[in-house]
């Protein structure tokens, strides 16, 4: 064999690794994230928005554990109404809030704080493999959906079976409610800040964006890995195959300078829906998750709108 047949194959040999190696690491970002501790949520809220942690410190809160259909716990938290909120109005009202990738129930104090204001009833919870709840993966919503449902047939269960209950989601967790959605008609209305429409896309754009390579081989190849470590398909994590099954209205957030899930993602979203629906991209240089942080007034004015105009409170 000669050196020219040597070198062939020793930098076939380096592609393949370097194909494999960087395949392994866009799968393992899913489903082993590196996610933080609730000490570390807890301190970067206290960073972001300290007097909506301050007053989630005062609020009455009820913690447990119920047990997801897949063997491991889900550690949740019940956040009674503020009755002088809800004198003289239906008490039975309910929004389970799920937060985003990499983050505990702490993401979703913002979002539970202005939904108490509407005279919710809010159910947090540390999604699968996050905060303190348990699981060995994260899927970016597919099993994470039926979690979900669980916390909702719990909530359900726990408060009575005849409860005004939506859902509120940011990023992983407002993908996650758009999946699930699709195939639970309890729910009564869905809101969803800066949740991705097609994991394979995403992926597949993160991937020509940041590290400047092709989709092939190494999404194909990232979907093995992702496979053999969740028994899963990233295929099947596909909420703008879901929205179009809505019933309820639906609420899309997004900030417009998002480059870890590029608005777009929501507008496509929201041009599938069937449903009332409305949307909002967020100004003032809000990117990922930060809406809420970027535009406080203008995110309550939007919020209240989308509750009035679907006689939601």
């Amino acid at each position: 064999m000669g050196w020219i047949e040597i070198t062939l194959i020793g930098f076939a040999s380096l592609l393949v690794l370097f194909s494999v190696s960087v395949s392994y690491f866009i799968a393992r970002g899913v489903f082993h994230p590196l996610h933080l501790t609730l000490a570390e949520t807890r301190a970067k809220e206290m960073e972001r928005t300290p007097d909506l942690l301050l007053e989630y410190d005062r609020w009455e809160k009820h913690p447990y554990i119920l047990r997801s259909r897949f063997g491991y716990d889900l550690k949740t938290y019940f956040l009674p109404a503020d009755e002088t909120v809800t004198a003289g109005t239906q008490k039975n009202k309910f929004v389970v809030i799920a937060h985003g990738y990499t983050y505990s129930h702490h993401g979703s104090i913002k979002y539970a704080w202005m939904m108490k204001k509407f005279g919710f009833n809010v159910i947090l919870y540390d999604e699968r493999y996050h905060g303190e709840s348990g699981g060995k993966t994260c899927t970016l919503g597919y099993y994470e959906q039926f979690d979900l449902e669980d916390v909702i047939s719990d909530t359900f269960h726990r408060y009575g079976p005849n409860l005004f209950l939506g859902t509120y989601g940011e990023s992983m967790g407002a993908t996650t409610a758009l999946l699930e959605q699709g195939f639970d008609h309890r729910l009564r209305f869905v809101i969803a800040d800066c949740g991705f429409a097609d994991l394979p896309l995403l992926l597949t754009n993160m991937v020509k964006s940041r590290y400047h390579l092709p989709r092939f081989p190494f999404i194909p190849l990232a979907e093995g890995f992702f496979r053999l470590a969740t028994r899963t398909s990233m295929k099947k994590i596909r909420p703008i195959a879901a929205v179009p099954k809505a019933t309820q209205p639906i609420l899309f957030i997004h900030g417009k300078e998002d480059r870890f899930v590029p608005a777009v993602h929501t507008q496509m979203l929201y041009d599938v829906c069937p449903t009332a629906k409305q949307i909002y991209l967020a100004e003032n240089n809000a990117r990922h998750a930060e809406s809420f942080r970027k535009n406080r007034q203008e995110y309550e004015r939007i919020l209240t709108e989308f509750m009035v105009q679907n006689q939601l409170f």
